[in-house]
């Protein structure tokens, strides 16, 4: 569930000496840009107790016997405030209680939202015909921009809060992102040979 995703290509034919002729022609005409703009919100995220605290031993993504519970939420807290948003620390910690045993977590299944993705790719591309490859004989020369704003656009953080043993605190790694979903800016030069 990717609650709002947008989005937008656009093709501009360059204005440039469509009325010239010569050198000038062969330079500046038939220069085409173009860009696919990219906007999406986060996926759904669900906190997990690394250990079957529950004791149900029921999960189906995980396998039989080796199921994840969820914890429960900490006195003040629920999804409107559990999540801080940066890389170092998406969700907080003092969130989050773990659950009694034998006992499911109060917490639900996607409550909290990833961070979300936006990239801007361009190109910029010129056609010449060229008759020594035969009547349809042409090269495309293009520039090619990816993640042009160089965001970075994060992955899920560490999912895990607490190892399910009594009195532990959560695990360190807990609400880190160590990734990203997208490279940053590349930029790349192509020449195809069409006949």
């Amino acid at each position: 569930d990717v609650r709002h995703n947008w989005v937008m290509n656009f093709t501009w034919e360059l204005p440039f000496a469509r009325n010239s002729t010569g050198a000038t022609a062969v330079l500046l005409r038939g220069w085409q840009f173009s860009g696919i703009w990219t906007m999406r919100s986060g996926n759904p995220l669900t906190v997990f107790v690394q250990t079957n605290r529950s004791r149900s031993q029921w999960n189906p993504s995980r396998g039989p016997g080796i199921g994840q519970d969820r914890p429960d939420y900490a006195p003040g807290y629920g999804p409107d405030n559990a999540v801080l948003g940066r890389p170092e620390q998406w969700l907080d910690p003092a969130a989050f209680a773990l659950q009694p045993a034998g006992t499911f977590g109060n917490t639900g299944r996607g409550d909290f939202i990833g961070p979300d993705l936006r990239t801007l790719d361009l190109s910029l591309s010129k056609i010449a015909s060229w008759s020594r490859l035969g009547d349809g004989g042409r090269l495309e020369f293009r520039v090619e921009a990816f993640n042009v704003l160089n965001r970075a656009n994060f992955g899920p953080p560490e999912l895990r809060v607490f190892s399910g043993a009594e009195g532990q605190p959560p695990i360190a790694t807990f609400g880190r992102i160590t990734n990203t979903v997208t490279s940053a800016r590349q930029i790349q030069l192509g020449l195809r040979v069409a006949f």
